[in-house]
């Protein structure tokens, strides 16, 4: 706190200094209006009234403040001419003398600007019961602090300003040269602008009516394609209105694991970050859209009352609406402040509700970034998306497959002053860094897709860069933290059979680790997270068990008698690193998850016991050469390990080999 109060007082002495070689900054005009209760035909105490008013601001304030001074009578209840004086004057006082002798007075700010300006002030004074201090004596005090403050105005508010300072991610203060700075073009700005920009940083803006409405029709979509495709629904329908809800909410007993098909359950995670990304863009932080959506799924699965509460939907929804909903809306953030149509649609289409929330408060409000400030903020970024040839050979395919392939690849920092020359060290609890990769190929109708978000919910950050003598940057960015992810890898998709094959994690919580080293023209980012998982996994080793047993699986739970696959528990580890230097970047990214089925609360549950493992690892390699400053190509070679076993038996394993050549464009 003393380093800010004396940094208030440079810019106090900064601001004056910088008055006095401007031009002449606008009078401030005062209207006093002075009225008698105790005897309204006299004039005598009104007059000198205005008197003592217009010599306490002469000694105050030597130029800068015009004042005017009325009398009004108080026999009218309504002082009429206000109204028209308001546009002539930039304050108002208004002082009384009551019937007892009391003195009354109010400031009414007619110019006010900002939120953090006063609208009215109003004090009343009188003798007190003990002590030499009278009335006068106190309305005396208080008519010269608002002259003072009427009169160094600007002053005051750059002085109050610098003591958040620390605080804002928007507004920076030049000690040296004593002006204000916009942090994300570094240009300097007026008093004025700095205070705009600091106030709409915090509190966030939530959007409480918008963010319901929106969620709800989103709800009673859902619900009317629900119903209108009730032939397909209707074989889960295991309960009544009363039953379903006794079950749910008394005895717990429908509260169970569902055994849908893998597209209805991961198209779970995809409905959770609707409701993430509709709650994240009308203003709530990441922690209360994580809860938002946690309820939104909740509601959903009192609506479908029909079937079991869903153990897995309500940890895919919620969790997996927020690993990937918040990395939507960090990515969608930084593409739509970049000068590119492109950068916008893009970021506009990964996170459509942001768009829909951006149109509406540009229409109404004449700014975008009403409703959710926060979007506007600098983030450091390396957004890409690539197109190009991909020849794999699959474990159960005889021959190579040449598709096409498309995808996007992601990471945004969101902290201030990542990558950039300094020394700090702070927490950081909103989302410090965020990755993602969504990648498809395919051709003939078919298509894999495999999806890796994560998300460094809090960290501890510390950076000690600087430029060498070459102008190059030397040094680190360290990030340790906490966070989520989500994982999806379809690659196979004929429906309970050899050629299919996907292995999904919700990533609950792990711990993270990412630096960032210059040195000697090199630049090196490496990533590692390790997470503790729920597991959606197509057993690997299902059809050589099932062959086994004659076709006979009336044992198992539904879930894998009737789709093949299992939830289970697990753990993953995800690593990258990359090294640049001039046009050439080589690189890696690995995974490495492995799950055991859970046997319980299964829809149906299972009767034999059988225990299925699985482990899915992927190792990516990569050369990329930059042609220009936004396109490069690159190589790359992949190679994903699929492994399974049933009680310790019938182990069972592939490798998809694949060969990728892309051409890259970098936002």
């Amino acid at each position: 706190m003393k380093t800010y109060s004396f940094m208030a007082l440079l810019v106090l002495a900064s601001v004056s200094f910088a008055a006095e070689a401007a031009p002449k900054l606008p009078t401030k005009r005062v209207l006093i209006s002075v009225g008698d209760l105790q005897n309204n035909k006299s004039k005598e105490w009104k007059k000198s009234t205005c008197l003592q008013v217009y010599n306490l601001a002469n000694q105050i304030v030597d130029e800068g403040v015009d004042i005017t001074c009325r009398e009004f009578n108080t026999d009218n209840f309504l002082d009429k001419d206000l109204n028209r004086l308001s546009e002539q004057y930039d304050y108002h006082l208004r002082v009384m003398r009551l019937v007892d002798g009391k003195l009354s007075m109010d400031a009414t700010n007619w110019s006010r600007k900002h939120d953090s300006d006063f609208k009215t002030l109003a004090w009343d004074f009188k003798d007190p019961i003990q002590g030499k201090a009278s009335k006068e004596d106190a309305f005396t005090k208080v008519i010269g602090n608002f002259f003072l403050y009427a009169g160094n105005e600007k002053a005051y508010k750059a002085g109050l300003l610098v003591n958040g300072i620390a605080e804002s991610d928007e507004v920076a203060y030049d000690q040296k040269n004593g002006y204000f700075l916009d942090k994300r073009t570094n240009t300097p700005i007026s008093i004025d602008k700095a205070v705009t920009l600091y106030e709409n940083e915090s509190p966030r803006k939530k959007n409480y009516l918008r963010t319901g409405i929106e969620i709800g029709v989103q709800l009673s979509a859902a619900m009317a394609i629900y119903y209108k495709n009730l032939v397909f629904n209707q074989v889960d329908f295991d309960y009544t209105l009363k039953s379903g809800l006794k079950g749910k909410f008394i005895t717990g007993d429908a509260i169970l694991f569902d055994d849908n098909d893998k597209m209805s359950n991961y198209g779970h995670v995809y409905a959770g970050v609707m409701y993430y990304q509709t709650a994240r863009s009308n203003g709530f932080n990441s922690l209360e859209s994580a809860l938002i959506t946690f309820a939104s799924s909740a509601a959903w699965e009192v609506m479908e009352y029909h079937e079991v509460l869903s153990i897995n939907d309500q940890i895919m929804t919620p969790i997996g609406g927020y690993v990937i909903g918040e990395a939507t809306y960090q990515i969608a953030c930084a593409l739509v402040q970049k000068d590119s149509y492109a950068a916008k649609a893009l970021g506009y289409t990964i996170n459509p509700n942001l768009g829909i929330n951006h149109a509406m408060d540009k229409a109404f409000k004449g700014d975008k970034y009403a409703a959710q400030p926060d979007c506007k903020r600098a983030r450091w970024n390396d957004i890409s998306v690539y197109v190009g040839l991909d020849k794999g050979q699959k474990a159960y395919e005889p021959s190579s497959n040449n598709d096409y392939i498309v995808g996007m690849q992601a990471t945004v920092a969101n902290i201030d002053g990542y990558n950039k020359e300094g020394s700090e060290a702070k927490m950081v609890y909103d989302t410090a860094m965020t990755k993602m990769l969504v990648e498809a190929n395919g051709n003939q109708g078919l298509l894999d897709l495999k999806v890796v978000a994560q998300i460094t919910a809090a960290a501890y950050y510390k950076k000690d860069l600087k430029k060498d003598e070459r102008g190059q940057l030397r040094g680190y960015d360290v990030i340790l933290g906490v966070g989520s992810a989500s994982t999806y890898y379809d690659r196979g998709t004929e429906e309970l059979s050899a050629k299919e094959d996907f292995y999904g994690t919700i990533n609950i919580l792990g711990a993270t680790a990412h630096t960032n080293i210059h040195y000697n023209g090199f630049n090196i980012k490496a990533d590692i997270g390790f997470y503790g998982d729920f597991a959606m996994v197509k057993a690997y080793s299902l059809e050589p068990y099932k062959e086994s047993r004659g076709g006979n699986m009336n044992d198992q739970s539904s879930i894998m008698k009737r789709k093949g696959y299992y939830w289970g528990a697990g753990t993953s580890a995800i690593a990258a690193i990359s090294i640049s230097k001039g046009r050439v970047t080589v690189g890696y990214e690995g995974q490495m998850s492995s799950a055991k089925s859970i046997n319980s609360r299964n829809r149906v549950d299972a009767t034999s016991g059988d225990v299925y493992r699985d482990s899915l690892s992927s190792n990516k390699i990569s050369i990329s050469y930059s042609l220009t400053k936004n396109v490069k190509v690159q190589l790359s070679r992949e190679y994903i390990t699929r492994k399974g076993s049933v009680n310790n038996e019938f182990n069972t394993s592939g490798t998809e080999v694949r060969t990728m050549g892309t051409l890259v464009y970098k936002f």
